[in-house]
């Protein structure tokens, strides 16, 4: 790419939950991701010119210079974005507004890494460019990503994703309202990768057929999402939570929460992501207020996700 000495002055990337095929993905099974629209906006703003990058975003407690020297994950992955985009290395200063929270399973380090990509690429460069420069820095945070969360930070939407295959975006013919619940404990989703590929190892007769049920609920799942079978969904999410809880991903709070939304009438409850920690996702009926009321009670903080119909 031709090295550029300027950045656009703004760029955004969503957010992402996985409505299906949490870790079989990594295995070459499908799965499921919906994105959070406009989680994060970057902008960017003139430096002095003999000072590194600043990146700064408070909502995260990020604020970082990008030295080449740097030992930050977040500085180094940042790095890693603008030397495969050939973007400045000094003389700017980056900000960030979110909504979305660190380290819970939403794809905020995949929202980064897209936007700083469209930092240095400009906000309407071609999906490939962007999700490749986005993939350079998820490297450092995760080692294996999938590539899922870059695909849906870039795109939006609702996306069924296989590695190594093209994305084939699911066209929605009905409003689908989906409620993500904050854990509020962070966990890394290498470690939670390494521990499914440890278990897989160990039993590969006993994890494969797991990995098997987990491909197929995504089937299930866009044909429940494409005829607006949400009993059925809700059924597919509460079938898929013990199935991952089985490889051991799970937690004692997730599985606590899950119990909770259930309770509050939610149609199903699952976590999503790599698990250990994160956020867990509910189906709601089709008044999702007695739901929000009861988490709240229990001191959550949901997050609304609405999907509209593709136009």
């Amino acid at each position: 790419m031709t090295a550029s000495l300027t950045l656009s002055p703004r760029a955004t990337a969503c957010g992402k939950v996985i409505v299906a095929g949490e870790h079989s993905v990594v295995y070459g099974y499908p799965a499921l991701a919906a994105a959070i629209p406009s989680s994060l906006e970057l902008t960017a703003t003139r430096g002095p010119a003999d000072e590194p990058v600043h990146l700064r975003i408070d909502a995260w407690d990020i604020d970082v210079a990008l030295e080449p020297d740097t030992d930050h994950p977040v500085a180094r992955a940042a790095l890693e974005v603008f030397g495969y985009c050939d973007g400045p290395l000094r003389g700017w200063s980056i900000d960030g507004t979110t909504s979305l929270p660190s380290r819970a399973g939403l794809g905020s380090s995949a929202a980064l890494t897209v936007a700083l990509a469209r930092l240095c690429l400009g906000q309407d460069a071609p999906l490939g460019a962007v999700v490749e420069a986005s993939l350079a820095g998820e490297r450092v945070f995760h080692g294996e990503p999938s590539g899922i969360d870059s695909e849906v930070a870039a795109r939006g939407g609702l996306l069924r994703y296989v590695r190594g295959a093209e994305v084939e975006v699911i066209p929605l013919r009905h409003a689908l309202s989906l409620v993500v619940v904050p854990s509020g404990k962070p966990r890394s989703t290498a470690d939670q990768v390494a521990k499914v590929r440890t278990r897989h190892d160990r039993f590969p007769m006993v994890v494969r057929p797991v990995l098997d049920a987990l491909g197929a609920l995504v089937e299930r799942s866009i044909t429940a999402i494409e005829h607006n079978d949400l009993d059925h969904l809700g059924e597919l999410f509460n079938i898929a939570h013990p199935l991952l809880a089985s490889l051991d991903v799970s937690s004692w709070i997730l599985d606590e929460m899950c119990d909770a939304a259930r309770a509050a009438g939610a149609r199903g409850a699952k976590l999503t992501g790599a698990g250990g920690g994160g956020c867990i996702l509910c189906l709601p009926q089709d008044d999702p207020a007695p739901l929000f009321a009861a988490l709240q009670a229990r001191g959550h903080a949901p997050v609304r996700i609405d999907l509209e119909p593709s136009s």
